[in-house]
């Protein structure tokens, strides 16, 4: 009888795990037979779906010249801000496109910087390098890029360099470009064009010629607002620049403007991406045309490697003619080559010692079409020199730099 309780209680004892196991795992039905799992896994799925669904805030990249880096920038800044966009501003004083755009060499700004991003906020006096556009597009990932320039384009379009018909070409392609690199990606622009100037610092037809261009230009690739149509220049002149704006007129015209963006933005913009990232910027209904002439006014002329061939020699002077001992003749040179450093001609106007100390130099037996490789300066790197006496027979170039072999 013993075994037999104890084989028995054994059983029992091992069936009540198994019980266990059953009930625990064993989901309770409702009355249409779907389990309480069941509904915690859809109920889980319906909220990840809702998660995925929640619209970012939309960004802007807002870029500026000297205009903006008082009152009107601050306050365009703020009411961005407050509106729930999320901005990254980037100002410099001083900037065109020629200082945004990767195909110019990297230049500096000495008149003032203002970054300005969800996690940074400071100004400085100097920067080396003006950042690219297009870099910080791919940084930022904006929806929209804001653009406030011009007021630094009159001085292209008005130069006396070269004919009239190439200051306008000069600053169309300018426009045009920085307008393309903004809305790479199917982003939208909003373009900020000059307010109205004091007359006797840029007359009132050279102020609509650069609306019209601007105009014309960006609105294929997206919104231009005319800030004439909104300013009054109302300062004395000279005593001011009869260019920037007091606070009281500066915070005015950001007013409009912010008032104008909203709308450009739309009424559901915040909270919700610009455009459709995966959707293919179409830009078709844009005219191509060639190449845009460079304006060297604002090039900032560096070190060059470059391989040269002799094209047109200045004709060597007699000894006796040179005033001092020594003296600089001026050659041309066909660019074969630019190995590094930036130079957008096809010559290359080089000035070498023809004299020194009395003497004909090798250089002034040089015959047309010899080659040679150079690592190239600007003459104005050794003052010493540019104060030597210089023989030139070319035809005048005043766009082009002279440079020189430099000195190791």
């Amino acid at each position: 009888m013993g075994p037999l309780i104890i084989r028995f209680l054994s059983r029992a004892w091992l069936c009540i795990p198994i019980f266990c196991v059953g009930f625990f795992f064993m989901a309770p039905q409702d009355a249409k037979g779907k389990g309480i799992l069941s509904k915690l896994k859809k109920s889980f799925k319906a909220r990840i779906k809702k998660e995925k669904t929640i619209p970012k805030r939309t960004s802007i990249l807002y870029l500026g010249d000297s205009m903006s880096m008082g009152a009107f920038g601050k306050v365009f800044d703020m009411k961005l801000r407050e509106a729930g966009f999320e901005v990254y501003t980037y100002v410099a004083g001083g900037a065109t496109p020629y200082y945004w755009l990767s195909r110019y060499e990297p230049i500096a700004s000495n008149i003032g910087f203002w970054e300005k991003t969800p996690t940074v906020d400071r100004r400085q006096k100097f920067i080396k390098e003006v950042p690219k556009v297009e870099s910080l597009v791919e940084n930022w990932n904006p929806d929209i890029v804001v653009i406030q320039t011009g007021i630094n384009l009159y001085s292209s379009l008005r130069s006396k360099r070269r004919e009239k018909s190439d200051n306008i070409a000069v600053v169309e392609g300018l426009c045009r470009d920085m307008a393309k690199a903004a809305v790479i990606g199917g982003r939208r622009c909003y373009w900020i064009a000059p307010p109205a100037s004091h007359p006797e610092r840029f007359p009132y037809a050279l102020q609509d010629e650069m609306s019209s261009i601007m105009n014309d230009i960006v609105s294929p690739f997206g919104r231009v607002f005319d800030s004439r149509d909104v300013t009054k220049f109302v300062d004395p002149y000279p005593e001011t620049d009869g260019i920037h704006y007091g606070p009281t007129e500066a915070r005015e015209w950001a007013q409009h403007v912010m008032s104008d963006f909203m709308i450009y933005a739309g009424n559901d913009a915040v909270g919700r991406r610009a455009l459709d990232p995966d959707e293919p910027f179409e830009a078709k209904h844009i005219e191509v045309k060639k190449a845009i002439p460079v304006d060297p006014s604002t090039i900032v002329w560096k070190e060059i490697d470059v391989k040269i061939r002799l094209k047109i020699k200045t004709e060597i002077p007699r000894v006796k003619a040179v005033t001092y001992r020594s003296c600089l003749v001026l050659y041309d040179y066909e660019v074969q080559e630019v190995m590094a450093g930036y130079y957008p001609y096809e010559t290359l106007r080089v000035a070498h010692y023809g004299v020194f100390n009395r003497k004909y130099t090798a250089k002034s037996r040089y015959r047309l079409g010899f080659e040679k490789a150079w690592k190239m300066v600007p003459l104005q790197n050794y003052p010493t020199m540019s104060r030597l006496q210089m023989f030139d027979d070319l035809d005048p170039d005043f766009d082009k730099p002279i440079y020189i072999i430099k000195q190791e």
